[in-house]
């Protein structure tokens, strides 16, 4: 809904003035989120609407506002889509919130009461301008597109670096017309491309450098002078993985010194030297246990030709069977002590007591048994 401003109330007049004087220039980050505060002098009893609108033209585009009902019950809150304004009576400010700020919301904004029907006198005006904040490894690459929408059909697009406050330096640019429907222009590592059937210039910085970090910006040059459409803020950091001899030793030599090789592909190749490597371990494994099978294979084999030589088994057991008879066999050894006898020494004589004589003679006999065992 676009309502009209009355540019003539001294309320009106007052708030842009002061708006400009407290520097009404707003920066945030893309995808962030934007706050504002809007105070203001209540003229009657009864509150008034209030609204959040995008100036286009002159005209109050409203985005969120507050309103009061056929019943006379006042909304001080409103929410459509990503914007939400609310109104506290009691403090008189008005509280805006902006969520997941993009670069299309890069405008001028205001802050509104209602003086009447579709009549609106602004409160607080403010340029709001959201930017792409990118952090970026060396050796990568950036990439950032740039629509210019309906602007002048014949103009100079082009990319540049801010140098200072005031300056820009241009790094590369092309001159393209609604007749064409594709162009580029490289200069040094940054290409652009036109694509003239979308309305949107492609801008690619390669192989990036810590010196590349800074401020860019989307320029179109037109007869009436230059507009920066889109900000990018680049940092560039020195990769965790390589250090500066290895990064000396990776350079690629001349004739391929155009090509960019993206990070996911390093990956890539160093997971498939390393399966490489595992599987090779694996068959180094698979053929020692090979190795050690066959090994054990061959003595169980010896054992088993012994076992089933009938020859050597009867020989062997003919042989213990021998030990073991003449073992059983050999009980008793007899000794016979023979002397020349006298009347004064006994005769001993290993017997048996059935076998020893029988003397009517008193006289004393001894016997000993001896067993080899």
């Amino acid at each position: 809904l676009a309502v009209k401003v009355n540019t003539a109330s001294p309320a009106l007049l007052s708030a842009g003035v002061q708006a400009q004087a407290a520097g009404a220039r707003e920066s945030r980050p893309e995808g962030s989120t934007f706050f504002l505060r809007c105070p203001y002098t209540a003229h009657t009893s009864f509150p008034s609407d209030k609204a959040w609108c995008r100036m286009t033209n002159g005209e109050c585009d409203v985005l969120a506002e507050t309103y009061n009902t056929r019943l006379n019950r006042y909304i001080n809150q409103d929410t459509r889509g990503k914007v939400t304004i609310r109104d506290d009576i009691q403090s008189g400010t008005i509280f805006i919130t902006m969520n997941n700020l993009q670069l299309q919301d890069s405008g001028t904004y205001s802050c509104a009461y209602q003086q009447s029907t579709n009549v609106y006198v602004l409160l607080k005006t403010i340029s709001l301008h959201v930017f792409k904040e990118v952090h970026k490894r060396e050796l990568d690459s950036l990439t950032v597109q740039c629509p210019y929408g309906t602007q002048v059909s014949s103009m100079t697009k082009g990319w540049c670096r801010e140098e200072g406050d005031t300056s820009c330096n241009i790094l590369v640019s092309i001159n393209s017309s609604s007749t064409q429907r594709y162009f580029e222009a490289r200069q040094h590592r940054t290409t652009i491309w036109d694509k003239g059937w979308d309305k949107t210039v492609t801008i690619t910085m390669e192989k990036l450098q810590e010196e590349d970090s800074g401020v860019y910006w989307c320029v179109l040059d037109t007869a009436t002078g230059r507009t920066q459409t889109v900000e990018v803020r680049l940092t560039v950091s020195k990769s965790e993985y390589l250090s500066a001899g290895q990064r000396s030793c990776l350079q690629l030599p001349a004739p391929l010194s155009h090509l960019s090789f993206p990070p996911v592909l390093i990956f890539i190749l160093l997971y498939v030297v390393l399966g490489i490597l595992l599987i090779v371990a694996l068959i180094s494994v698979v053929i020692l246990c090979i190795k050690r099978r066959r090994q054990l294979g061959r003595g169980n084999r010896q054992a088993e030709d012994i076992h089933d030589n009938p020859e050597d088994t009867e020989q062997i057991t003919e042989q213990l069977g021998n030990l073991r008879k003449e073992s059983k066999e050999l009980k008793y050894i007899t000794l016979n002590f023979i002397s020349q006898l006298s009347t004064e020494e006994p005769l001993y004589a290993n017997v048996g007591l059935e076998q020893a004589p029988r003397n009517s003679k008193a006289e004393t006999v001894e016997y000993a048994n001896i067993v080899l065992k």
